[in-house]
């Protein structure tokens, strides 16, 4: 399949299911919103604990030991579930609630790590953001999106059609396209995956070399 091609089923997907895109991207920036503020009503004891732990996390990455397989099997097991997650909620006629609250719980992470980073490290805490956060989530983001979009509009197209004895006799027909589909999600996720376990820690290791380990 040419990439033209490519482009033109995604512009088309987009295009027919454009509210979809426009809810979940929403719910996601909800979710970082309210990760931003809950850092800053967090009591004086967990930010501590919470700092002791980044610290330690850098200062092992920083001594050169890392463990790049745990890392990418602890990746692969914190986000795979979430996808299982979406690709079921797809399949029933009232997973679109729960999908969108999914969407708000990953915004919420995102936007929680990136404040309580720069909250307790200050400007260099926007170099871990950007280094250490940001370029996985660069990928992950728009993944989760287009499955829940999948999911979502699955689920109306049972919702739509569930009386169209033509539709049913296909089902399993669209079943397999549907799965194919996050298929695609998954193997586009193992880039971000593979950032995450093999990269990132190199960028923190680099931060915490070039800035000092009493940043925190």
């Amino acid at each position: 399949m040419s990439e033209n091609k490519i482009l033109a089923l995604m512009n088309k997907h987009v295009e027919n299911n454009f509210w979809l895109y426009v809810v979940s991207l929403l719910c996601v920036c909800t979710g970082i919103v309210m990760g931003i503020y809950s850092v800053r009503y967090m009591g004086g004891f967990e930010k501590s604990d919470l700092l002791s732990y980044l610290k330690n996390f850098s200062t092992t990455i920083n001594s050169g030991g890392i463990n790049y397989k745990s890392i990418l099997i602890e990746t692969i097991k914190s986000n795979i579930p979430i996808l299982l997650v979406v690709w079921f909620l797809g399949l029933t006629m009232i997973g679109i609630p729960v999908i969108l609250i999914i969407d708000i719980i990953k915004g919420f992470t995102i936007g929680f790590s990136i404040s309580f980073i720069i909250n307790g490290m200050g400007i260099k805490g926007m170099w871990f953001s950007l280094l250490g956060v940001l370029p996985q989530n660069i990928i992950y983001i728009p993944c989760i999106i287009f499955a829940s979009v999948l999911a979502m509009e699955f689920s109306l197209t049972i919702l739509r059609d569930r009386a169209n004895r033509q539709w049913t006799s296909n089902i399993w027909v669209r079943i397999t396209s549907y799965s194919f589909s996050f298929m695609i999600v998954v193997i586009l996720m193992f880039i971000g995956f593979f950032m995450e376990a093999y990269i990132t820690p190199n960028m923190i290791k680099f931060i915490v070399a070039s800035i000092g380990c009493g940043i925190l």
